[in-house]
C-alpha cells in the first residue's frame, strides 16, 4: 500500500504549497507552525480539498478525523454514534481509551470525552488509510500515551497532522512543513 502527493500544488490566497511524496504503509508524522499548511494537506490527503495541480492517489479507502471532533458527530447518543462508524463499542480501542456506550447527546460531553469517543470509533474501524488532523489536541495527559500506543500498533498507513510533539510516536517517519514544502526529518 502506497499513498502519493504526485506534484501537488494547492494554493490559499497568497500561501502555496507543494508536495511531491510517497509514503509507505507506517506512521508519518507532519508538524510545523501554525498556518504552515497542515491541515491544507490534511484536507488534500483525505480528498476533501482539490489541488490547483498534481494529483492525490492512494490504494485503499481513506477515514479522516478532523481537527474539531464535533464536526463528525451524527448520532443523537453516544451508542448511535458508535454505530453509525459500523463499530460495536467493545473494541480495544474503547476500553483503552475509557469510552462506553451510552444514552448521552455526543454534544454535551467535554471537547476531550468527544475526542476520545471519535478517536476509539476510527481506531476500531483499523482502516488502510487513517488521517489524523491534530488528534492530540483537547486529551489529558492520561489518553495521549493510549493514543500513541494504539498509534504505534496499527497497520496500514497513519499520517498525522500536529503541532504537539510531546507525545508523538518514537517509530514514526517524520516531516516538518515550512516554507510551503514538506521536508524529511
Amino acid at each position: 500500500m502506497k499513498f502519493f502527493f504526485d506534484s501537488v500544488q494547492i494554493s490559499r490566497g497568497t500561501f502555496t504549497l507543494f508536495v511531491n511524496e510517497t509514503f509507505q504503509e507506517g506512521l508519518h508524522l507532519f508538524s510545523g507552525r501554525i498556518g504552515s499548511g497542515k491541515t491544507t494537506l490534511a484536507l488534500a490527503a483525505a480528498g476533501l480539498l482539490s489541488p490547483d495541480a498534481g494529483v492525490v492517489r492512494y490504494e485503499g479507502k481513506p477515514i479522516f478525523l478532523m481537527q474539531f471532533p464535533e464536526y463528525h458527530v451524527t448520532g443523537a447518543t453516544v451508542s448511535e454514534e458508535i454505530a453509525s462508524w459500523k463499530v460495536s463499542g467493545i473494541e480495544e480501542p474503547f476500553a483503552l481509551l475509557g469510552v462506553e456506550t451510552s444514552d448521552r447527546d455526543p454534544i454535551t460531553l467535554s471537547r476531550g470525552e468527544l475526542r476520545r469517543l471519535e478517536l476509539a470509533c476510527v481506531l476500531s474501524r483499523n482502516p488502510d488509510l487513517l488521517i489524523l488532523d491534530e488528534p492530540y489536541a483537547s486529551l489529558d495527559q492520561f489518553a495521549k500515551p493510549v493514543l500513541t500506543k494504539l498509534l504505534e500498533e496499527r497497520s496500514g498507513i497513519t499520517l498525522v497532522f500536529s503541532h504537539e510533539l510531546d507525545h508523538l510516536p518514537a517509530n514514526a517517519e517524520r516531516w516538518r512543513l515550512s516554507l510551503g514544502s514538506v521536508h524529511h526529518e
